[in-house]
């Protein structure tokens, strides 16, 4: 991660899409936070999300990364149900972000990450004035991968990326989504 000052203080604004809300997490979000991460089927796929994932990671991560970074908790309508997180981290380029994201395994396949992150590209872009997004996968995750192609991320690299619930590096694909001309 870049400057981890420059999204400090900045409360992300409440989204909505056709199926999600998305809105800042809080203290209330604590349960939801350590049943999702706590599934290592959902951490083994994150860099920086430890397993076993307990009450006081999830503390950190409200105090500590939610505060430095622009995450939002991706809740799907009706329900108030939180299926996921999405959010936009600094990089060492002030003129771009990191674009990560989970969701509940229960709600994989359904087009949701797709449609939480687009939400936030289209934040990223059209609010913050980015010139690009960075994201990537691992190598044994495509469909995180077919989630960021359908984004239109085009493939830039690949290389080894720590992953801390398993406590080793795996193969990685670096992605990249340049800015468009025009925010519609």
């Amino acid at each position: 991660m870049g400057d981890a000052t420059r999204f400090a203080g900045e409360r992300p604004p409440v989204l909505s899409t056709a199926r999600l809300t998305l809105r800042p997490f809080g203290e209330a979000d604590i349960p939801a936070i350590v049943e999702i991460c706590g599934d290592i089927e959902v951490s083994r796929r994150l860099s920086r999300v430890p397993h076993p994932y307990s009450e006081a990671d999830a503390r950190y991560f409200l105090d500590s990364v939610a505060t430095r970074e622009l995450v939002w908790a991706v809740i799907l309508r009706p329900s108030s149900m939180v299926v996921g997180c999405v959010g936009l981290a600094p990089t060492d380029d002030p003129h771009a972000a990191e674009l990560g994201y989970y969701m509940r395994r229960s709600h994989w396949g359904q087009g949701l990450a797709t449609e939480a992150a687009a939400a936030v590209v289209r934040y990223g872009f059209g609010h913050l004035a980015l010139g690009h997004l960075v994201s990537g996968h691992y190598a044994d995750n495509p469909a995180s991968g077919r989630v960021l192609r359908k984004l239109g991320f085009v493939e830039v690299g690949r290389d080894e990326r720590f992953s801390l619930s398993l406590g080793q590096t795996a193969p990685s694909i670096a992605m990249r989504l340049e800015a468009p001309s025009r925010i519609t």
